[in-house]
C-alpha cells in the first residue's frame, strides 16, 4: 500500500476551547458545530501566524486549541489510520508476524486485554505472502482493512468493542489474466485514497493501471458505489463532510464529474495530477502539484460562468532533486484560502484572498513566483 503521508499544520489568536465551538440543536441535544472561524492562529513551522493579521505572533503558551483540530478542515491535517487506535475507551492494537504467521487484533479496556481476534488472513504462504494491514477508529467501533500482494482484494472488516464482527467487505484492487496455462499475471489497478468523514475512497493508479474506476464505500453500512473513472481528486460538500464530485487529469485537462451527474471541464498550463479543492459557494478552489516533484499552482474556477476566474501568483520552494514528495493541503479562513505545501525540500503557508486570488502573505521556504 502506498504510504500515507501525514501533514500537521496549526492556529491559534483568539483561541477557544475545545468546548467552544458553535452548537446546535438536533433532537433536543446539543452538537458541536466544526466552523472555518473556530480558531485564528495557525502553527506553522514552530511559530504561530495569525489568519486575521497575516503575520507571525510570539505565543509564551501552548493554546487550547487550533484552526486545524476546531475547524470543519480538521480532517484534512488528520491521519487517523494506525496499527494502534482508540475507540469507544477500548483500544485496539495489531500483532502482524509475517515469520510467525501471526495476523491478530488486540483490544484492551483500561490496560487490560480483554479480547484477541483472528483477522482473516487467505493461508499465507511465507515464502511470497505478507499482509500490510492498518486500523481505524470509526464511531464506537474499528474498521480493519488489510492488502497483499498476492491476493486480489482489500479485505475490511468492522468490529465492535466486544470484537465481534459486524460487517465485512471484500474490494477487488487486482484481476488475474493467464498468458499461459502455466502461469498467473497480477493486473493490480486499485488503491486506497483516502478518507471522507463517512467513506473510504479506492481509485485506480494514476499512472500504471489499465482499468479505471472508483470505489467509495460507507463505513457506516459498508454499501458500495462504484464510478468507472480514477480520482485525481476529490470534492467534498462545503460542511466537509460527504464526495460530491471527483476530478480526473489527462495532460493539462481536467474533467470533473459530480455526483448528481453534471460535468465540467478546464484547463490548467502544465496541470498535474496532484490536486487538493475546496467547493464553495459556486467557485472551486484548485491546489494542483505533482506528488513527486516540486512545484504548485493555485486556481479558482467558477461552476455558473464554467470559467477560471483567476490563477494566483504562487511561490515556490527552490528546490533540484532527484527523490522527491510533495503535498499541498488547502483551508478557507473567512475570506482567505490557505495553502500549504510540504515537500521534500522544504515547506510554506500562502495566505491568498478568495475572491480576487491575490497573495496576502506567504511563511517558510518560497521564492520566486509562478511563471
Amino acid at each position: 500500500m502506498n504510504s500515507i503521508l501525514v501533514l500537521i499544520a496549526v492556529i491559534v489568536l483568539a483561541c477557544s476551547s475545545p468546548d467552544s465551538r458553535d452548537k446546535k440543536q438536533t433532537n433536543g441535544d446539543s452538537v458541536k458545530v466544526f466552523t472555518d472561524e473556530c480558531s485564528d492562529l495557525y502553527l506553522f513551522d514552530g511559530s504561530y501566524i495569525s489568519l486575521e493579521e497575516n503575520i507571525l505572533i510570539k505565543m509564551t503558551e501552548t493554546p487550547k486549541t487550533d484552526f486545524t483540530k476546531c475547524s470543519k478542515f480538521a480532517h484534512r491535517f488528520e491521519n487517523p489510520i494506525s496499527d494502534t487506535v482508540e475507540a469507544n475507551g477500548f483500544m485496539y492494537c495489531l500483532e502482524n508476524n509475517k515469520d510467525k504467521k501471526k495476523y491478530k487484533m488486540h483490544i484492551y479496556k483500561d490496560g487490560k486485554l480483554t479480547k484477541t481476534v483472528d483477522l482473516p488472513v487467505e493461508n499465507p504462504l511465507p515464502e511470497v505472502h505478507e499482509y500490510y494491514i492498518h486500523l481505524l477508529p470509526y464511531k464506537n467501533d474499528v474498521i480493519m482493512f488489510m492488502e497483499d500482494m498476492y491476493t486480489t482484494h482489500y479485505f475490511v472488516c468492522k468490529y465492535n468493542s466486544d470484537g465481534d464482527l459486524l460487517l465485512r467487505k471484500d474490494i477487488e484492487h487486482t484481476y488475474i489474466t493467464h498468458p499461459n496455462s502455466n502461469e498467473n499475471h497480477y493486473n493490480r489497478y486499485l488503491y486506497y485514497f483516502g478518507l471522507t468523514s463517512n467513506q473510504m475512497i479506492f481509485t485506480s493508479h494514476i499512472a500504471f493501471a489499465d482499468k479505471f474506476k472508483t470505489i467509495l464505500l460507507s463505513m457506516d453500512d459498508f454499501a458500495i458505489t462504484e464510478y468507472d473513472k480514477t480520482a485525481h481528486g476529490v470534492i467534498l460538500d462545503e460542511n466537509e463532510e460527504k464526495l460530491i464530485g471527483f476530478v480526473n487529469e489527462d495532460e493539462g485537462h481536467f474533467t470533473v464529474y459530480m455526483t448528481d451527474n453534471s460535468k465540467y471541464e478546464f484547463d490548467i498550463k502544465y496541470g498535474n495530477p496532484g490536486c487538493d479543492f475546496i467547493l464553495k459557494d459556486s467557485l472551486l478552489y484548485i491546489a494542483n502539484y505533482h506528488p513527486i516533484a516540486t512545484g504548485s499552482s493555485l486556481h479558482c474556477f467558477d461552476f455558473k460562468t464554467k470559467k477560471m476566474k483567476w490563477t494566483a501568483d504562487v511561490l515556490q520552494v527552490n528546490a533540484s532533486h532527484s527523490e522527491y514528495w510533495n503535498k499541498v493541503t488547502l483551508s478557507i479562513y473567512k475570506s482567505k484560502i490557505i495553502m500549504q505545501g510540504d515537500e521534500a525540500s522544504g515547506s510554506y503557508l500562502q495566505i491568498f484572498d478568495a475572491e480576487s486570488g491575490k497573495r496576502l502573505a506567504h511563511f517558510g521556504n518560497v521564492g520566486l513566483g509562478m511563471e
